[in-house]
């Protein structure tokens, strides 16, 4: 394989990101990289179906983009409905990341594509493909850090950032501590804010016995937040139907990311809440953080409008710590987390099975427990009250970072399916 496709223009511009740094590291190696625009999927494909005349290609891409039906990427039968991808007709392999539980994918695996890999981000979720989807090649793959891009790439503009408050491109030498003191943001977290009771109107429009099954389910998670999705539902569901079969309960799986949308959007709040009432100001890069109801709003710094991935990174550079709510990987990553060490900034987490083997609390990173958030607070000030300990995870943790944990060690690990 010579030829790597790879798709701009996400819907999630975080997609996006990740795919140019991953198209970085393969062009480093020596690949071809064909970008397929989103917003020109019939001019992508009739270019696509010449650049593949002479040279063998291979798909990556997150989240079946371009493996879910879409315009001028699939043939359709008699009736409209589509049924032969582009990819499989040219015979072309496709390799694609599930950011996201397969959950949320349940359509799309219920007919993958003949020559499909998949990749799970989290260890569970690959359990849960290899139970439920023993058909499908699954592997894990995490996340990885996000840094400032140089080169250029469609629908990409680099920002420009100061060089004098310790801020550094990966690879680059570590700040002295007094330049790295100088940055502006004590904590700073890189994500928008939904609201829970947008989630609540969505569980309260259905029949009364389900919006009580989804409640009964989610006090479960508050009361032990270390239950994985699987597990956890399957034993309610299980109490309801003692005989369910793995396909049906796979079916009623794919009816409960409303759950897991709930769990994950209540514990952020919750965070950010307990952080901003217990005195810590924090800098939120991310839209709609003025609607989050607070007792000492003055203590939230927002930027009040949706930002891009560059805009995250440099935010992150410009903090002293970086604060991660897990989206419910119970054993995996966030990719804040990686971001936050290769900018030299302390990356504070709930934890994970995965996370706790790859990293030390307190000399690579910092680990809170969702169980114990009032602590939190403490915690924060105990921190930033010891700024040369604070300084010694940072770099500790950006140099575990660069060895393990860049977009170009992931693309040395799907080098092998190529």
């Amino acid at each position: 394989m010579n030829k790597i496709i790879i798709f701009c223009k996400h819907a999630v511009e975080t997609l996006t990101y990740f795919s140019m740094q991953l198209a970085d590291a393969f062009e480093e190696s020596g690949y071809e990289i064909f970008w397929i625009d989103l917003d020109q999927t019939g001019r992508s494909a009739w270019k696509l179906r010449q650049a593949v005349q002479q040279k063998k290609a291979v798909l990556i891409t997150f989240n079946f983009i371009g493996l879910s039906g879409e315009e001028d990427l699939w043939e359709s039968d008699d009736t409209g409905e589509p049924v032969v991808s582009l990819f499989e007709k040219l015979d072309i392999p496709c390799l694609n990341i599930m950011v996201d539980h397969p959950v949320y994918y349940y359509q799309a695996l219920q007919y993958p594509a003949a020559n499909l890999r998949t990749f799970c981000i989290d260890r569970d979720h690959v359990a849960y493909m290899h139970r439920f989807y023993p058909d499908i090649f699954c592997e894990f793959l995490p996340l990885a850090g996000n840094c400032f891009l140089d080169n250029d790439h469609p629908d990409k503009n680099p920002p420009q950032y100061p060089q004098d408050i310790g801020i550094t491109k990966a690879g680059a030498a570590e700040p002295a501590f007094e330049q790295w003191m100088q940055r502006p943001y004590p904590l700073v977290f890189t994500a928008n804010y939904v609201p829970v009771s947008n989630i609540d109107r969505q569980i309260a429009a259905m029949e009364p016995e389900y919006r009580d099954f989804y409640h009964e389910i989610i006090e479960a998670f508050l009361h032990n937040p270390k239950q994985d999705l699987l597990s956890c539902i399957e034993t309610y569901l299980r109490r309801e139907i003692p005989d369910l079969t793995d396909a049906q309960l796979c079916e009623g799986m794919s009816s409960m990311p409303a759950v897991d949308l709930w769990i994950r959007t209540f514990f952020r709040e919750k965070t950010v809440r307990i952080l901003a009432e217990g005195g810590i100001k924090i800098h939120l890069s991310g839209k709609d953080w003025d609607q989050i109801r607070c007792t000492h709003p003055q203590n939230l710094i927002t930027t009040g409008h949706m930002v891009n991935s560059a805009a995250c990174v440099q935010a992150t550079t410009q903090a002293k710590i970086a604060l991660n709510t897990m989206p419910w990987f119970k054993d995996g990553a966030h990719d804040r987390i990686f971001t936050a060490m290769l900018a030299g900034t302390a990356a504070l987490t709930d934890d994970s099975t995965y996370l706790r083997e790859q990293f030390t609390h307190k000399d690579t990173i910092i680990y809170y427990d969702l169980s114990h958030l009032e602590q939190l607070p403490h915690l924060v000030t105990d921190l930033l009250q010891h700024p040369e300990d604070l300084y010694k995870i940072s770099l500790h943790g950006k140099n575990t970072a660069q060895q393990y944990h860049r977009w170009k060690h992931r693309a040395e690990h799907l080098k092998q399916y190529i």
